[in-house]
């Protein structure tokens, strides 16, 4: 490793390869505050990579941060504009393609020294690396090493994503026909005729499952021994059951009112993905909404939760997205463009769960799948965002029966990031009164309010004590609208 002095404006904090979940500013006030009787740190971790931005020079060399964000910070604070550091390789990396060895890395670093990782950073890393690594070229145990935890931890951790990744041609087939999907469509997206489509079906027999279970096997083993995502395992597992045996067996406890608070998200059903949702919200959803049978669709799929708890619950199901997963191959690609008037879904349906981005809430993860032609919903100026909503429900509207429901997951956004409460702009503010008045506007009467609030658990001690010094009031809130078309 080499030695050497940067500029800190020289340095770059790439937020992709940072372990965790968030910046502590009490560590940077901390390490400002020790630099200021002298103290000495030891070189942060930088890394030269090529090929870094998209859509700019890939040939450009830029100094990425491995280790040392705190300190790097603290330099800046203190207006120092040199910091020690020393070179993770000496050479120059492409960046796409060591882009998991240097998180790894980094968290690595974070296990020795400062603010240790929490086993909640430990397993969001591992469960990326997965996602990103459908090859598997990191094992468990590889993981398990580099993020300090028994490999039985990680293999906890990530178990539904590699059945995921490893579901047979079969299974996928099994899958997309209990999602209603016609054998002439299936067999075109699996290349395979449809004769043999119809085989594959009819002969499908996973008989075996109770016998597994007596024998001590857990499901995951079971989605494993038969090739297949966990999600389809359950759902082959219940299938046939009452939607209240299913709540029963899955642990999930029925809620008959109005407020449905899921700290956290079941990874046994969806996929890693920005703003996932509890596959717990998706259930009541249909339990309350739907009956076995009944047709749901899913304008904006991302992760595939609403998909895989219409396969538990059995309803038949179609879904689009921007950028489909590749894991998931129910969901179609398609930019919804209300100008067009498109509407790609020709079957009658019971429901439409829709589930679109909280205005600019994760503007930077949508963006890095949406191009100037087919532009992410999030990235819109607030007129043209609110607009979309009109369009939209107005044509999900022409396209469905009386009596059709619409299930809409959203929240308030205000201006809150820095502004005291008493100050913020409503002109800067997309909230559910703005959501409901558009419903209203395009033939849609909302029959229920119910409140799905997001855990407190996302806000730290220290921005919680910057909020409350600044008089900011932020929000929790998350509203399930339910509308019928009349």
């Amino acid at each position: 490793m080499q030695n050497s002095i940067s500029n800190t404006q020289d340095l770059t904090w790439d937020q992709a390869i940072y372990p965790r979940s968030a910046l502590s500013q009490k560590t940077v006030e901390a390490y400002v505050e020790a630099l200021s009787i002298g103290a000495q740190f030891p070189p942060i971790v930088v890394q030269q990579v090529v090929n870094y931005t998209p859509g700019g020079d890939l040939s450009a060399t830029e100094l990425i941060i491995i280790d040392g964000v705190h300190r790097w910070c603290a330099f800046k604070e203190a207006g120092r504009t040199q910091i020690p550091v020393i070179h993770y390789q000496d050479g120059v990396l492409d960046y796409e393609a060591a882009k998991i060895e240097l998180l790894l890395e980094s968290a690595q670093n974070n296990t020795t020294h400062g603010d240790r990782l929490t086993i909640a950073d430990k397993k969001r890393i591992a469960r990326g690396i997965a996602v990103a690594d459908p090859d598997h070229t990191y094992t468990e145990t590889a993981l398990a090493d580099k993020l300090g935890v028994s490999r039985q931890a990680v293999n906890t951790w990530i178990t539904d994503i590699r059945a995921r990744q490893t579901s047979s041609r079969e299974a996928v087939i099994i899958r997309l026909q209990r999602l209603g999907w016609t054998q002439k469509k299936i067999s075109d997206l699996v290349g395979l005729s449809q004769n043999r489509v119809c085989e594959i079906i009819g002969n499908a027999i996973y008989g075996n499952t109770d016998n597994l279970l007596k024998q001590g096997r857990d499901m995951a083993y079971i989605a494993s021994h038969y090739h297949m995502d966990l999600a389809l395992a359950w759902a082959l597992r219940l299938s046939g059951l009452h939607d209240r045996d299913k709540f029963k067996a899955l642990d999930w406890g029925l809620r008959t009112w109005d407020q449905w608070q899921f700290n956290d998200c079941d990874n046994r059903f969806g996929s890693d993905w920005p703003g996932r949702i509890p596959a717990q919200l998706v259930a009541h959803t249909l339990f309350f909404f739907t009956r076995p049978g009944d047709r749901v669709l899913d304008p904006m799929a991302g992760g595939g939760v609403v998909s895989d708890v219409c396969l538990l619950f059995e309803r038949k199901y179609r879904s689009f997205d921007l950028t489909p997963h590749k894991d998931r191959p129910e969901i179609e690609p398609h930019h919804w463009d209300p100008n067009t008037g498109e509407w790609p879904v020709t079957e009658k349906l019971d429901l439409i769960f829709f589930d679109p981005p909280y205005y600019t809430k994760k503007d930077r993860a949508y963006k890095a799948n949406a191009t100037a032609e087919t532009p992410s919903v999030s990235s819109l100026p607030r007129d043209e965002y609110i607009r979309f909503f009109d369009q939209f429900f107005t044509l999900a509207h022409e396209h469905t029966r009386p009596g059709a429901t619409l299930a809409f997951l959203n929240a308030d956004w205000r201006n809150f990031e820095s502004t005291p409460a008493a100050k913020e702009s409503p002109d800067l503010a997309v909230t559910l009164f703005d959501y409901h008045t558009l419903l209203s506007k395009t033939g849609w009467q909302t029959t229920h309010r119910i409140e799905c609030p997001l855990s407190t658990q996302r806000l730290s001690a220290t921005q919680v004590q910057r909020m409350q010094t600044k008089r900011i009031l932020g929000t929790i809130g998350r509203t399930l609208l339910i509308a019928r078309r009349i």
